[in-house]
C-alpha cells in the first residue's frame, strides 16, 4: 500500500521558463478528450489564409530571344532561296499569259539526225524497255526510253539553260502521251561550250503504237541573265513565235 498522493491541483514543480497546464484525472473507463481544433482568429488581428502561387503555363512564357532571332534568320533564307527557285517559274507565266497563242515554228528531225535551234544542238531517241519490278501494267502497253541531249554551239547562247517543254508523245491518230524526267545535273547559270547535256525520261504507250509515236518538245527562250521584272514587258517579250522539234520516226 502506498500512502494517498495528492493528484489534483497538481503540486508545485521548479520552473523551467515555461508554464505547465493542468490535466485532469483519467478514471477507469473514462475516454480521454480530444485535443480541441484550432480556432481562426477574428476581428481586425484576423489574417487571411495564404494562398499558394500556381505555375504559368508553358504556353504563357514569350519566346527566347535567341528562338526569335533563328526564327528570323531561317525565314530569310527560305525568301532567298525561293526568289532563286521561282525565276523560272516566273518566266513560265510569262510565256503563258503574255505570249498566249504565238506562232509555233515546227522543225522535222529525220531520224538519228539533229535539231538545231538558238545556237544549240538536240538530239532525241526512243527505245522500248522492260517494266520495271512492281509494274501493274500488262502487255496491253509498252515503257519507252526516252533520251534528249542538248550542245551549246556558241557562247551568245550559254544563258539558255532552260529544260525541254511540253514534251509528249504522239501517234498519227494525234493522241498524246506525256513524259516524266529525272532531275539531271544541269547547271542553272550557264551551258559550258561543246559539253552535252542528257535529260533521261520514261512514258507508257499502248503497244500497238510503240514503234510510231514521235517525241516532240518547245525549245524555250528562257536567258538565266533576263530580270524577272522584264518577262512582264510585253517590248522585251522577243518575237512572237516559239520553236518546237518533232523527231520523226520514218
Amino acid at each position: 500500500m502506498h500512502p494517498d498522493q495528492q493528484v489534483w491541483p497538481p503540486a508545485p514543480r521548479e520552473s523551467s521558463g515555461g508554464s505547465t497546464q493542468p490535466l485532469p484525472a483519467i478514471r477507469p473507463g473514462m475516454t480521454p478528450p480530444s485535443p480541441p481544433s484550432p480556432q481562426r482568429p477574428t476581428g481586425a488581428a484576423a489574417v487571411p489564409p495564404v494562398r499558394q502561387p500556381t505555375a504559368a503555363p508553358q504556353d504563357a512564357r514569350p519566346p527566347r530571344r535567341g528562338r526569335l532571332v533563328l526564327v528570323a534568320v531561317g525565314a530569310a533564307v527560305a525568301s532567298v532561296v525561293a526568289m532563286g527557285l521561282n525565276t523560272y517559274d516566273g518566266y513560265r507565266f510569262y510565256d503563258t499569259t503574255v505570249t498566249d497563242g504565238i506562232k509555233i515554228n515546227e522543225v522535222a528531225v529525220a531520224p538519228g539526225q539533229s535539231g538545231k535551234v538558238h545556237e544549240i544542238e538536240w538530239k532525241a531517241a526512243l527505245k522500248a524497255v522492260q517494266a520495271p519490278e512492281g509494274s501493274k501494267h500488262g502487255p496491253e502497253v509498252t515503257w519507252l526510253k526516252v533520251d534528249i541531249t542538248q550542245k551549246l554551239l556558241d557562247e551568245s547562247s550559254a544563258t539558255m539553260t532552260a529544260p525541254p517543254d511540253k514534251v509528249k508523245l504522239e501517234d498519227r491518230a494525234g493522241r498524246t502521251w506525256t513524259v516524266e524526267f529525272t532531275p539531271g545535273d544541269r547547271p542553272t547559270d550557264r551551258l559550258e561550250l561543246g559539253k552535252e547535256y542528257r535529260f533521261e525520261g520514261m512514258a507508257i504507250v499502248p503497244t500497238p503504237v510503240k514503234d510510231e509515236v514521235e517525241l516532240s518538245f518547245r525549245v524555250s527562250d528562257y536567258r538565266s541573265d533576263t530580270p524577272t521584272a522584264d518577262f512582264f514587258k510585253r517590248e522585251k517579250a522577243g518575237k512572237p513565235e516559239a520553236d518546237v522539234l518533232r523527231f520523226t520516226r520514218r
